[in-house]
């Protein structure tokens, strides 16, 4: 059994610990050769970044050249070692964990944060720096002034190593500030604030020679753009085709890591296609042949798995939902958080959305719905699709991150409804459906937040997809099963299919087929259900669901009214 190395992101440990690594190492090779010495690189958060920034310091540190063979020997770069390996004094910078409360404790943890970093750096090459210099760096009283001390050390002493800066998670801090205060993420990041003062003394120290190669990871490009005239040196390579495997697991990867973690050959085909469902779906460049599995995901899996020998009672790794549960966030951003939901509306009910991709964010001018739903792809929330004539199409990329936007999409309808708090309810109604095959909870639930959510207006411009969402939405906060819409049959396409995970004690897989029908319209309301009827009989007459553990059931909804349920 391999070790899985979950929530580890040192290059060093891994292995040295004999952890499973699975080697991107060929892509150090690709990022000498590229054109920039001053990539950024963006994917959303928990895919391995932080792993990768270790991995070039690991490589191109000083420090760690006696240590090559042991590091990198069985990998591809030590195999196919460049010329720049081991020669920088490597700078690694990191901006998470600042508390973005105030003006003054972003400052503070902005300049705490270069401090610990400068304090390693220091310590890992203290044989060129007197005690007196070193203390005279750590007793600087801004970033820049850190910075800009150290360069004109390096200069002065006539050190023979040029620098090589790694900034992980470069805009941790200011996507928070981005999305609760506009007004002090452009006094702080751009303008003349302290960020971009910072990173005008690190352009100029590229062009006096001092630091000779920078590599940036982060999660969206806006940050970058606001410091654009002060650091305009970089190359965004994110949506390159060169880079997108980068970061990830392809499947070849997954079903290989599958065998290695000693998993029964005659059940990874139907773990392929949970986990694919699950954790894959990402795609970062127009040209990508194939998506990538979220790593961290992956591992979460994996390490869940081999402690409780079958899947996970809770799918979804916590340490990511509580970052994804961030994106009320990201609606606020420029206060259009009403006029987001309509587009957030559509992403759930239809699967996908189509825009021009910004590579660019002014923030001086409106923010966009384009801009919106770039942000998103950049979060991680949205993948590329397809490329249209104009714009892209994206979609969700997998389970996860459906859930996830189901879970916001819900809460905004309960709210102000008597189940915007008492979520035991609906939790005892999906247990009455699937282990006694009694609907009539579930569907009474459906008709109280329509009735307490809904106006006459709602009756207008709302029809069968927002009923089918908002159930989706009741059942989605549960990891007992598996939410299918629209699933084809052979008979046709289901509403929703509730489909158990292996091991959890269910009785009954349930079809679910509901019917809306506007007030004004509740002479068809007999015909809607004598349809929803015959199309429940046609989908389990199928071989795959005409068996005793499947149950079937429709509901007609006439307004807000529940008009007829059952079997």
């Amino acid at each position: 059994m391999i070790k899985i190395p979950y929530g580890e992101s040192d290059f060093g440990t891994l292995v040295e610990g004999g952890y499973f690594y699975q080697d991107r190492t060929m892509f150090i090779e690709s990022l000498e050769k590229w054109p920039s010495k001053y990539p950024v690189f963006l994917r959303p958060r928990r895919f391995g970044k932080s792993l990768f920034v270790s991995t070039l310091q690991h490589y191109y540190g000083l420090e760690y050249k006696g240590e090559f063979e042991k590091l990198f020997g069985s990998l591809y770069i030590g195999q196919h070692p460049t010329p720049l390996a081991n020669t920088y004094m490597v700078f690694r910078l990191e901006f998470s964990r600042i508390d973005t409360a105030t003006h003054e404790s972003t400052y503070q943890g902005f300049l705490k944060n270069v401090l610990e970093s400068t304090r390693v750096f220091l310590s890992a090459y203290a044989q060129f720096f007197t005690p007196a210099q070193i203390q005279e760096v750590m007793g600087q009283p801004t970033p820049e002034g850190i910075v800009k001390t150290i360069f004109g050390l390096v200069q002065s002493n006539k050190i023979p190593h040029k620098i090589y800066l790694l900034i992980d998670e470069y805009d941790h801090f200011a996507n928070e500030l981005l999305s609760f205060d506009m007004p002090r993420f452009k006094n702080d990041v751009s303008k003349n604030g302290f960020v971009r003062k910072f990173y005008e003394s690190l352009k100029t120290a590229t062009g006096e020679g001092i630091v000779d190669r920078i590599f940036i990871t982060g999660v969206s490009p806006v940050t970058l753009d606001s410091l654009t005239s002060g650091f305009n040196i970089t190359s965004n390579i994110t949506t390159n085709i060169l880079f997108h495997g980068m970061m990830g697991f392809t499947h070849a990867e997954v079903e290989a890591l599958l065998r290695k973690a000693d998993i029964p050959a005659e059940t990874i085909p139907g773990m392929m296609e949970d986990l694919t469902d699950w954790y894959d779906g990402y795609m970062f460049a127009t040209k990508a042949q194939a998506p990538l599995f979220n790593p961290d995901m992956m591992l979460y899996f994996l390490q869940q798995y081999g402690i409780e020998g079958n899947y996970p009672e809770v799918m979804l790794d916590t340490n990511v939902v509580s970052d994804y549960r961030k994106i009320r966030n990201i609606f606020k951003i420029g206060g259009a958080e009403s006029e987001r939901l309509a587009v957030l509306e559509r992403v759930v009910k239809e699967g996908h959305i189509d825009f021009p991709l910004t590579h660019l964010y002014n923030l001086e001018g409106d923010f966009t719905d384009s801009d919106f739903l770039s942000l998103l792809f950049y979060m991680g929330m949205l993948s590329f699709h397809q490329k249209l004539g104009v714009g892209w199409r994206c979609r969700v990329p997998n389970y996860v991150i459906k859930k996830l936007y189901f879970e916001y999409f819900t809460a905004l309808q309960l709210a102000g409804t008597r189940y915007g708090t008492a979520n035991r309810l609906i939790l005892e109604a999906a247990n009455a459906l699937l282990m006694e095959a009694n609907p009539e909870p579930l569907f009474r639930i459906m008709e109280h937040v329509l009735t307490e959510h809904h106006s006459n207006r709602d009756d207008i411009a709302y029809g069968e997809k927002h009923v089918q969402t908002l159930m989706i939405g009741l059942l989605c906060p549960y990891d007992s099963f598996f939410i299918h819409s629209e699933q084809e049959t052979g008979r046709g396409y289901m509403d929703i299919f509730l489909e158990r995970l292996p091991g959890v004690p269910l009785k009954y897989d349930v079809i679910m087929e509901l019917k809306y029908v506007k007030k004004k319209d509740r002479a068809k309301a007999k015909g809607e259900a004598k349809a929803a009827k015959a199309q429940l009989a046609g989908y389990l007459e199928t071989e795959r669901f005409n068996r005793p553990d499947v149950r079937g059931f429709y509901a007609v909804f006439v307004g807000n009214e529940l008009f007829d349920f059952g079997s």
